[in-house]
């Protein structure tokens, strides 16, 4: 049975995406000194890149120093390796390539900062925001907000983008509205209908605070408790929250480990966590929702003291493209960029169109669902002799595996596939880190 091919093409919203030169054009070695305006990082690295396998180590060492010293600009243009390469050149490689990647990683504790003065609509301040961070907030609904024009006297200094979006809300008692694989949304706070103070008077409205580590957002919806009659383990109490990340960024992968989650009461109690509960997610958006359940505490406890836990975080890195030159006479060659390794299986007619069959695996990744996620933020192409590029007309996976992922591209051409380039474009690699959160404070119904 053929699999199902998705004819919508993907398409990621996220930074990653830059209109990329390819990574496997023929460039003259050139000697390693001051290169003049005209040569390109690109022509640069590619022909340092070369050096790197010269005859002479004094050259080799020159070009990995120079290569160096161009910085992680450059790793987007370093070359592929595969199994036909020199030990050598392909260990200096990937040793500059490590290094680039730990220059330019990403750290969790260093969000986008923010600092706004003056006399501004919420509207105008919002715009600021998105400005300054380059995170893109979605203001197009908000526009036409009554609430959202009123002008405010604002004086932000040094809080990071979440620290600032509640501040700014909190002008008009607005409040960011948290629903699972979206975008920013916005809504009025609660506010309790009149004539209904009575009957709500015993029902807490004002939400437990949000908490900020680094680029995240971590805030309390609900907590409920249930009670079991005939099972007492099954008695419990649930948390649910929202998790948010700053938009620039695309996680593939979220995971909550629930051996380092530790739950207090206010009286000191110890609460149970039981194992057999989801805790790996691929997010989509800017934001999800998640609830952990815990054994349910005493009556004599009426707040969860501390609801302390980690996350981890797994964010692509860096774009790479990975290209094959003539796929009908390459099957079964594999090249590598990072962490990442393309085997090209297969190049041939499929009925009335042409079929490429890759398969993709990443080092290092830690669950198979990252390639799920992950796969969302790749492309391929095709490239003419000329250089004109040909989107496919559908992909499908063939294959989901702990390993790697099998991947089936169609397209609508008459030539033979060896008249053509393949492309493919994709995060080198799964850049996974850890962060601590606590929620303190939180009432039992």
């Amino acid at each position: 049975m053929k699999p199902p091919y998705h004819r919508s093409k993907l398409r990621s919203e996220s930074l990653f995406w830059a209109c990329l030169a390819c990574l496997t054009g023929i460039v003259l070695a050139a000697p390693i000194q001051e290169p003049p305006e005209s040569i390109s990082l690109k022509q640069r690295v590619e022909s340092l890149s070369k050096e790197l396998d010269a005859d002479k180590e004094q050259q080799r060492d020159a070009a990995e120093k120079a290569l160096l010293e161009i910085g992680p600009d450059a790793l987007e243009f370093l070359p592929q390796t595969d199994d036909l390469a020199s030990e050598e050149w392909t260990m200096r490689i990937e040793r500059i390539r490590a290094r680039f990647v730990e220059d330019s990683t990403f750290d969790f504790h260093e969000p986008a900062m923010v600092n706004i003065q003056g006399n501004l609509s919420v509207f105008e301040a919002l715009e600021a925001i998105q400005k300054q961070t380059r995170n893109p907030i979605g203001l197009g609904p908000f526009r036409g907000q009554d609430a959202f024009q009123e002008k405010f006297d604002f004086d932000i200094q040094g809080v990071t983008f979440w620290e600032a979006i509640d501040e700014v809300l909190g002008k008009i008692n607005w409040q960011i509205t948290p629903r699972d694989g979206a975008g920013l949304l916005f809504g009025p706070k609660f506010a309790i209908p009149e004539g209904q103070a009575e009957l709500l008077k015993a029902i807490s409205v004002e939400p437990p605070p949000a908490i900020y580590i680094g680029i995240l957002r971590m805030q309390p919806i609900s907590l409920s408790k249930s009670m079991n009659f005939l099972d007492p383990t099954q008695s419990t109490a649930t948390l649910e929250f929202s998790l948010h990340w700053e938009p620039r960024f695309h996680p593939v992968f979220v995971r909550f480990p629930m051996d380092n989650l530790s739950v207090r009461t206010d009286n000191s109690e110890l609460l149970l966590v039981p194992k057999d509960q989801s805790s790996e997610y691929v997010p989509s958006g800017s934001q999800m929702i998640t609830s952990m359940r815990v054994i349910k505490p005493t009556p004599a406890a009426l707040k969860i003291g501390s609801w302390k836990g980690e996350l981890q975080i797994a964010v692509p890195g860096r774009l790479s493209t990975i290209e094959f030159s003539s796929p009908t006479e390459n099957s079964g060659k594999s090249l590598s960029t990072g962490d990442m390794k393309v085997v090209l299986e297969s190049a041939r007619k499929n009925r009335d169109l042409q079929e490429i069959q890759i398969g993709v695996s990443l080092a290092n990744q830690p669950s198979s669902d990252v390639l799920q996620g992950w796969i969302a933020l790749t492309d391929a192409y095709l490239l003419d002799k000329d250089g004109k590029k040909i989107e496919h007309a559908g992909w499908a996976t063939t294959r989901l595996t702990k390993n790697d992922i099998g991947l089936s591209y169609l397209f609508d051409i008459e030539e033979d596939l060896s008249q053509y380039r393949f492309v493919y474009k994709a995060p080198d690699s799964v850049i996974l880190q850890t962060v601590e959160y606590e929620f303190n404070n939180i009432p039992f119904p």
